[in-house]
């Protein structure tokens, strides 16, 4: 059995005429007949019949048809990721990333990557969500690569590309609202908004705390940054945030830290374990080049 004789049957079943599938096979109609009549044979079962002037599939033919479609069909995805390993930059990479660097890390990042050497073959599916999920998601190889917090999982490599400086965020009238600069220290004794803990940057602002000396007095967390602005707004705590346009619609202050370091690094993580595509590859490699920008 032939690959040939595989499309040869499935065009035939298709259009139910020997003359017409020729033409579409641009073939001559008894090479058609020859190449079927031997494929009968080497089933041993015949696939058409001739009713009047028209033909039709036996039922050995009708039960044989969509295993036949389903062999080309992963035939030709085998073509197509040939491929893609002849192109590397072709391909679609699944993209997870925290929404905290949907508003400029990420379309800066893509825009650069798009403008670098025809990238605009390699095509992404974004999915956004919180760290920890996203984590998950990258391990178990529903997403091939991630742009969040710096991790600390022995299994996962990343490459920093961006930082993002933290500020503390308190209502309007707080005491610490006049001021131009804070320390960590100076909000100890507060009641603290957190991020849930399945976000990456709890487990770096915990080590934060743990370093200054005190552990912050946290009344709730919540899963979004809005959430943590109307809460800091209605006078419920105080927290530590990146600088995000959706802030700008709460009445809040935003108070930079005297302490420069008070930043918190942006990366392309993947997981070690796993090959990756020529694609993710390629977008990997450019993070690379990033990460040396930014590191020099």
């Amino acid at each position: 059995m032939t690959l040939q004789q595989l499309r040869y049957f499935c065009v035939t079943a298709e259009v139910l005429h020997y003359t017409r599938a020729a033409d579409l096979l641009y073939i001559s109609q008894p090479s058609l007949s020859y190449a079927l009549s031997k494929l009968e044979k080497e089933l041993n079962m015949p696939l058409f019949e001739k009713r009047g002037k028209q033909i039709a599939l036996t039922t050995y033919g009708a039960e044989f048809l969509p295993y036949a479609k389903r062999a080309l069909a992963e035939l030709s995805k085998g073509q197509e990721r040939l491929k893609e390993l002849r192109a590397p930059s072709a391909g679609i990479i699944n993209l997870g990333y925290i929404y905290s660097v949907s508003f400029s890390v990420l379309p800066t990042f893509v825009d650069q990557f798009y403008a670098h050497n025809g990238n605009r073959q390699t095509a992404f599916r974004f999915h956004q969500g919180m760290g920890g999920l996203l984590i998950e998601q990258l391990l178990n190889g529903s997403l091939d690569l991630l742009i969040a917090g710096k991790p600390d999982i022995d299994s996962i490599d990343y490459l920093t590309i961006a930082s993002q400086e933290l500020f503390l965020a308190v209502p309007a009238s707080h005491r610490l609202a006049a001021r131009e600069s804070v320390a960590l220290t100076d909000i100890a004794g507060e009641q603290f908004i957190s991020i849930t803990h399945d976000a990456i940057i709890y487990r770096q602002l915990a080590d934060r705390f743990k370093k200054a000396g005190f552990t912050p007095n946290i009344v709730f967390e919540a899963d979004e940054y809005s959430s943590i602005a109307a809460s800091v707004t209605l006078g419920a705590g105080v927290a530590i945030v990146p600088k995000l346009p959706v802030l700008e619609n709460f009445n809040l202050k935003l108070i930079p830290f005297s302490d420069a370091s008070m930043k918190r690094e942006v990366c392309m993580l993947r997981y070690k374990m796993r090959a990756m595509s020529p694609a993710a590859q390629s977008v990997w490699t450019f993070a690379k080049q990033a990460s040396e920008r930014f590191r020099s």
